[in-house]
């Protein structure tokens, strides 16, 4: 009641007249803002402040995620070495990096340099002027880098390198990079007698009169006894349209194509390429080890289904476009080393008339190319995957190393990829190949080259051992199923 009489009387009193002595008051009539003051303080605990830096944290997240994902957008070497510390060839290729860019520009230098003189030789005078080997080297001075030395680590002799009379023939010979290639059509596919109805459209068959499609639907070429061979097959061709028609159009003619069955409109894509003049490959989906983990696609052979299962599927991908001289084993680690699963598809593939060419780039004769070649079908081995890294410094040494494999074999495949890189790398490789005195072919041309046919005890002993390995590689998966219900019975 003092309180409230103080406040009545407050209008017309002085402060000095009507002071009150608060602390004769009750609390709940004291003024707020004294209340306030007079309350308990109570010391912040842990978990205050640990949700104060929650509440700071989750606001400022998103600001420091935006500044993170911007770092490789504002510096992209830096971005690269943060995202990929201590990857495998993190300081090898740097895409987009400064040193990377760098780089490329002083290859484009040096490209446009070696054009530049490969056409100035071109030019040289042919008016009967006799001009010695020293003229003609001090003329093709500065070249030396498109034929390789010794030194270089390629094996080579200084008797394997052209003469200079010989390098300006083959300058002239190979003309500029620039240069548009000419088409050089393949018979147009199906030629009549060498297809028969399957399940699911025509499919390869031997023809009437013993000509097969791979000798029907191969590219020609004609071999040199002692001259090494190397050959390109390019795969994964169909899925992208753009870089397909850059392949057909911009790569040599001996280079092979591998069509994939789940591009679009592959049978115009076929069509396409054996009208320029490029031989093609059917991709084969096969089961790898890490199957789910890499799937070969839809309609793949698995080591899952049985035998008839897996041939229908065969029969479905044969059925997808004509003019194919062989097939390529896409994946297929894990099936093609399985006798059961494997050895059904080379009999099918040997009587169609077909190429079989194992593509896991191991080098070695699997166990689906040693069946081909007991058999007496064409067959080959890949060995060196150009572009595991599409860099241009890892396909120029991934091509190096065909070339020695070709030189110190007598041949050898190559598998790329469509990336523009690689393509545009390969073009500039096959114009200058023959300098290294290896010969560009076309894969079929390496049939029967790579891997030598069995005899009946060496041929019983490998299906033994294909055996033994099928045996473990069920039991391994036995144990994988059955791992997870033995825990669970545990627990």
């Amino acid at each position: 009641m003092a309180g409230a009489l103080a406040d009545d009387l407050g209008d017309g009193m002085s402060d000095a007249e009507h002071d009150v002595d608060l602390d004769d008051l009750p609390f709940n009539e004291l003024p707020i803002d004294v209340q306030f003051k007079r309350l308990p303080k109570r010391p912040k605990s842990r978990r205050s402040w640990l949700s104060k830096l929650l509440i700071i944290t989750l606001f400022l997240s998103p600001f420091g995620a935006t500044a993170v994902a911007m770092i490789p957008v504002l510096d992209p070497e830096t971005g690269w070495r943060l995202f990929h510390t201590g990857g495998p060839e993190a300081l090898v290729a740097v895409p987009g990096s400064e040193r990377e860019l760098q780089e490329e520009i002083a290859r484009g230098v040096r490209d446009m340099q070696e054009r530049e003189r490969a056409q100035q030789t071109a030019n040289l005078p042919t008016d009967g002027t006799n001009s010695s080997p020293e003229e003609i080297a001090s003329q093709l001075s500065g070249i030396s880098d498109l034929i390789g030395t010794p030194e270089q680590g390629d094996g080579a002799t200084s008797g394997d390198q052209p003469s200079p009379e010989e390098l300006a023939a083959l300058i002239a010979e190979e003309g500029s990079i620039d240069d548009p290639i000419e088409p050089d059509p393949l018979r147009q596919a199906p030629l009549p007698g060498l297809d028969e109805e399957g399940s699911f459209g025509r499919i390869p068959r031997i023809a009437d009169d013993g000509t097969t499609p791979f000798d029907a639907y191969k590219r020609p070429f004609e071999k040199t006894d002692g001259q090494p061979y190397v050959a390109i097959i390019l795969t994964g061709v169909g899925l992208n349209d753009e870089r397909t028609q850059t392949a057909i159009n911009d790569l040599p003619l001996n280079v092979s194509l591998a069509i994939s069955p789940y591009g679009r409109d592959i049978k115009s894509v076929a069509s396409q390429a054996r009208a320029m003049g490029h031989e093609v490959f059917l991709e084969l989906p096969m089961e790898p080890v890490d199957f789910p983990l890499s799937d070969p696609g839809p309609r793949a052979l698995l080591t899952s289904l049985s035998e008839g299962e897996n041939l229908v599927r065969l029969e479905w991908l044969l059925a997808q476009f004509p003019g194919y001289a062989g097939l390529v084993s896409h994946e297929g680690s894990k099936f093609g080393s399985l006798d059961s699963a494997i050895r059904p598809i080379i009999e099918f593939i040997s009587r169609s008339g077909l190429m079989y060419v194992e593509g896991t780039r191991s080098g070695m004769a699997s166990y689906g190319a040693q069946l081909a070649s007991n058999a007496g079908t064409p067959n080959a081995i890949g060995n060196v995957l150009i572009d595991e890294i599409p860099s241009r410094r890892q396909i120029d040494a991934r091509l190096t190393e065909l070339v020695k494999l070709a030189k110190r074999n007598g041949a050898a495949i190559g598998f790329a990829q469509s990336y523009p890189v690689t393509i545009q790398r390969l073009r500039n490789w096959a114009l200058r190949l023959k300098r290294q005195g290896v010969e560009l072919a076309p894969v079929s041309a390496i049939s029967g080259m790579q891997v030598t046919p069995q005899s009946v005890a060496e041929a019983e002993a490998s299906r033994l051992e294909a055996e033994k390995r099928e045996i473990e590689a069920m039991a391994q998966d036995a144990a994988n199923n059955t791992e997870p219900a033995a825990t669970i019975e545990g627990q």
